[in-house]
């Protein structure tokens, strides 16, 4: 995007900003500047006006002209064909030095005294305009005879050439690029009710008496149709200058002015010849879907794509007695997916205005009509219809909720609110609503660009500035979304994995059972008013309020079976008297330890209770057991503990009872079943382990016979040094020698994070633990 300070100037007064601060602020606020130029017209390079213009005598290809330029009247001998007498020529007076070193001197043509040169526009170091001399006109400014023209700041200019993003739509004008240095420097911008425009038209016909606009429902573009008279239309210098500046030039003069008009205000506008669409007194515009489903305008055939092409023939020329002007806009993300569909079908041909339609145009049809207007008017003498025909969609307003704790760590420091507030507004968003710390902004509908709350960071950042943001490590931060769901579902996932890989198959039963059954087996059962009103069957017909019964019933079907080694488990939901819900996972594990063969003469031993407390811990990792008295009538009163895991009850195992082993023709059975929710679970975290050799030590004693290994074990966990990493009980005996004594043996697990210890050391170790028992209760060494 080519800019100029002139041309910027007519936009925002950028009188008291120097170039090179300028630049350096587009840099900082993301338009980045590819290139920087300046336009020097040399020195005794003077506005002169040609008041004679007689061909040379002696050369058919050279003019004798009288030039004016205010001191004097000189004569020069010029070959251009197009200088004519009356015109304000650019002259090169004696003594000037022309780009290229070409200095002007007197000089003699064909016998002809010529004292100085009128120039062509790449004589004075300014882009090419047309063939032959440049002649001046008032756009430029006042033309003030021997006035020269390194004066006029037009033709003067300073050139800037910013590189834009695809996405910056709304700067691809000169509108757009003032509207952002405005923001920056926060100075004032013209808006485009400050430009006087002539708003009343001359001519008192309505553009109804001369052109007519149907278009179809589903069109999605917004229209804007004027009709200009075609009287004598004539560029300005101005306006030739900086379209040779961006170096766009059209063979049409009424393309110039819509481009012109584009590249000032961002709004697409295109121009037709009226007479392709006239129709005996009237003409008619028809706007409908072409056969891609684009927006297109027909008369007898298609003319045009909205924001794509436009046919050759359908743009006015001299000839015609009036011509329209189209002002346009289509959402550039509809533009771009109906564009890219239509060309994988056919191959469709784009012109310049696809560019900035498909990048997002200027809404604002009205602004863009009105400004072509005004130049039209200020540089021809020409009529204007009265009013116009428009096609507008309502543009989807566009509100962004704006978390300043959210911005502030986008951005990567504290930035006030107000701060923020200032610099969107200067921007042209609007503040909806504001409270606490969030703000609510409605996106200017010229920004296409912004979609999220990070946008709006962007655009806070390249207004406070990307190097005032102090630097500090990134630190990526992302949101936990594991909820307890996750956790729930994880946990029971792993559980079920263990249970596996400890020899247990997975079964599942129904959440009925059978209510006597309950009762038999001494089980708690839903109360009576909250039980089930219509069951399934007689069988199953109430909630179960264990998952015990559910398993027994596998393991008498597995051994009738002849399965000798059964071990199920199963995760469920139970009930409680009052029908709340709770996960409980339960084990049975019945039979022999193995199967038969030859190193077991086909006489497999039967499980014991220690077997099956080894597979619960391989589930559900360590715990300890405390002997209670059973809660139901299938547990064996000698064998039957609390489970207790990290000092909490987690739930019970037990063996069935003898009576019921024999009743159902089972082998041994053990039974656990623990509150799944109860069950720790959380993050694994790597531990420090020694290096140095592990020993074992068993410590047997005599204690009161009615001492239990859970009165023990507090008074341990005070004692044990460090070097003692583990300990449990192995073994426990009860004779009538012992009396009221009975023998406890407990296995320590020594090992030193420093150093293999020695016998003697580990002697020392366990001699300090066994003074200690003794001490606190009367321990005695076996």
């Amino acid at each position: 995007m080519i800019i100029t300070r002139s041309w910027l100037q007519e936009w925002i007064d950028i009188s008291q900003i120097e170039s090179e601060d300028l630049i350096k602020t587009l840099n900082n606020i993301g338009l980045e500047v590819a290139e920087y130029k300046k336009i020097d017209i040399p020195s005794k390079v003077v506005v002169g006006k040609v008041v004679e213009c007689e061909k040379h005598p002696n050369a058919d290809k050279l003019s004798v002209c009288k030039v004016d330029i205010g001191s004097e009247i000189k004569q020069i001998v010029c070959g251009a064909k197009n200088v004519a007498a009356g015109q304000f020529v650019p002259v090169a007076v004696i003594g000037a030095v022309l780009p290229g070193n070409f200095k002007i001197k007197p000089a003699k043509l064909r016998g002809i005294d010529s004292e100085g040169m009128i120039c062509s526009s790449t004589e004075i170091g300014l882009p090419k305009l047309e063939d032959g001399i440049m002649v001046l006109d008032e756009s430029i400014g006042e033309l003030k005879l021997g006035k020269e023209l390194k004066e006029y700041k037009i033709l003067n200019d300073e050139i800037i050439d910013i590189e834009l993003t695809a996405n910056r739509g709304d700067c691809l004008s000169i509108y757009g690029i003032a509207r952002e240095i405005a923001a920056a420097y926060d100075i004032s911008l013209k808006s485009p009710k400050d430009i006087e425009f002539e708003k009343k038209d001359k001519m008192q016909l309505g553009i109804g008496r001369v052109l007519h606009v149907k278009h179809e429902s589903n069109i999605v573009s917004n229209l804007v149709y004027k009709v200009f008279s075609n009287e004598k239309i004539e560029i300005p210098l101005k306006i030739k200058v900086r379209l040779s500046f961006v170096d766009e030039k059209f063979d049409n003069k009424l393309e110039n002015m819509t481009f012109y008009t584009t590249y000032t205000t961002g709004v697409i506008l295109r121009a037709y010849s009226y007479d392709i669409f006239k129709k005996e007194d009237t003409a008619t515009i028809e706007v409908k879907k072409d056969e891609n489903d684009l927006d297109a305008i027909f008369d007898s055939k298609k003319v045009s794509i909205v924001g794509i092409n436009q046919i050759e023939e359908s743009k006015p020329t001299d000839k015609n007695e009036y011509f329209i002007v189209e002002a346009s806009f289509i959402d550039p993300q509809i533009l771009s997916k109906k564009y890219y569909e239509a060309s994988k079908k056919s191959k469709i041909t784009t012109d310049w205005v696809y560019y900035r339609s498909s990048r997002g145009s200027n809404p604002e049809l009205n602004f863009g009509m009105d400004y072509f207007c005004y130049i039209i008017r200020k540089y021809s003498e020409i009529d204007i219809f009265s009013g116009s025909h428009e096609i507008l969609q309502e543009i989807k307003e566009k509100n962004i909720n704006v978390n300043l704790f959210e911005i502030n760590n986008l951005i990567g420091q504290n930035i006030s609110q107000s701060k923020i507030v200032n610099i969107l507004q200067k921007l042209g968003f609007e503040i909806v609503k504001k409270e606490d710390e969030n703000i609510v902004v409605k996106v200017p509908e010229f920004r296409h660009d912004i979609e999220n709350e990070q946008d709006i960071a962007e655009e806070c950042i390249r207004f406070i500035g990307i190097d005032k943001i102090e630097p500090i490590p990134f630190v990526f931060e992302e949101e936990n979304r594991i909820n307890q769901a996750y956790y729930h579902f994880k946990k029971k996932k792993e559980l079920r994995e263990y249970a596996v890989a400890a020899g247990f198959y997975e079964t599942t039963n129904y959440i009925f059972t059978n209510k006597e059954n309950l009762k038999k087996f001494g089980f708690k059962t839903v109360k009576k008013e909250l039980d089930l009103i219509n069951p399934i069957t007689n069988e199953l017909n109430t909630l179960r309020t264990s998952l015990v019964p559910g398993l027994l019933e596998q393991a008498i079907y597995n051994f009738k079976n002849g399965k000798r080694k059964i071990s199920l488990f199963e995760v469920g939901t139970v009930f409680d008297e009052n029908r709340n819900e709770r996960i409980k996972i339960s084990f049975v594990f019945s039979g022999v330890k193995e199967s038969d063969n030859i190193t077991n003469q086909g006489k497999p031993e039967e499980i014991d209770f220690g077997d099956f407390v080894k597979k619960i811990s391989m589930v559900i990792g360590d715990f300890d057991l405390v002997k209670k008295e059973p809660q139901n009538s299938l547990a064996h009163p000698f064998v039957c503990a609390d489970i207790i895991k990290n000092g909490k009850n987690i739930g019970e195992i037990y063996k069935l009872h003898i009576l019921y082993q024999k009743g159902f023709d089972l082998l041994s059975t053990f039974f656990c079943e623990i509150d799944f929710e109860k069950i720790p679970y959380e993050l694994k975290e790597a531990e420090e382990y020694s290096k140095f050799q592990i020993s074992f030590r068993d410590l047997s004693i005599l204690i009161d016979k009615n001492m239990q290994y859970s009165e023990i074990k507090p008074i341990i966990e005070d004692i044990v040094p460090k070097e003692i990493k583990r300990y449990y009980p192995v073994d426990i005996y009860e004779s009538e020698k012992l009396g009221e004594k009975k023998s406890l043996t407990i296995r320590f697990v020594v090992q030193s994070d420093e150093k293999t210890l020695s016998e003697d050391e580990i002697s020392q170790i366990i001699e300090k633990i066994l003074n200690s028992l003794k001490t606190e209760i009367g321990a005695e060494l076996r």
